[in-house]
């Protein structure tokens, strides 16, 4: 039979580990107000440290510079972005309404935060060209749109004249450029601009109807 002590140590490890787990969840929850509230050029680690209610040695053990907890924070948002290109599949629908659907919900989430949203896009933008990892970031957002216009292929509602990987480029561009306007752009419709670009994009990528034959004398 195990022992006593055989016993207490998994659950003291997994004490630690939740602990560490909540630090952390704080210590990123209390970057996203900040950043919010202040921008991150105004935002020390003291700063975060403090409405995180931690000591500045345990902010700085666990994230060494803001940076790092603002890039943290943007993997986040990608990671929430690959989620719901995800959940597309787990109902039927055409490409062109997968990403009417994406737009929509893009536009849902910015306006719950939109100070915080304007300072992780523009995180992104920048990281995009810069960090080590960004031709593997660039080539997942690719891949998600990829896999929504291959599906539709498969299914017959996505042209066949154009290779889905160029059609993937000119809707995740469009995407990243309204999304760019809107951040720096304070009056910019961002759910107009999105809703029209869902309809414009789902023409662009449909299978076109058959043309209709002019009859008599319409020219």
């Amino acid at each position: 039979m195990p022992t006593a002590l055989a016993l207490a140590a998994p659950r003291s490890a997994s004490r630690r580990a939740d602990r560490k787990a909540r630090v952390r969840a704080g210590l990123l929850s209390a970057a996203r107000e900040l950043f919010a509230r202040q921008g991150v050029a105004a935002t020390t680690m003291d700063d975060i440290a403090r409405v995180a209610a931690v000591s500045r040695a345990t902010a700085f053990n666990y994230f060494p510079s803001k940076h790092l907890l603002l890039a943290a924070l943007v993997r986040e948002m990608e990671a929430r972005f690959l989620h719901i290109m995800d959940t597309q599949f787990d109902q039927p629908a055409s490409a062109a309404e997968r990403i009417a659907a994406l737009f929509s919900w893009t536009a849902a989430k910015v306006e719950e935060t939109p100070e915080l949203s304007r300072v992780l896009i523009g995180a992104s933008e920048t990281t995009f060209g810069a960090a080590p990892d960004s031709d593997v970031r660039t080539a997942r957002t690719h891949r998600a749109f990829t896999r929504v216009l291959d599906a539709g292929r498969r299914e017959g509602n996505v042209r066949r004249d154009v290779p889905t990987e160029v059609l993937a480029e000119i809707v995740g561009g469009s995407y990243a450029g309204i999304l760019h306007a809107w951040r720096v752009a304070r009056r910019y419709p961002l759910r107009r601009r999105l809703d029209a670009a869902a309809l414009t994009l789902g023409e662009l990528i449909s299978v076109a109807p058959r043309a209709v034959r002019r009859t008599g004398g319409g020219r």
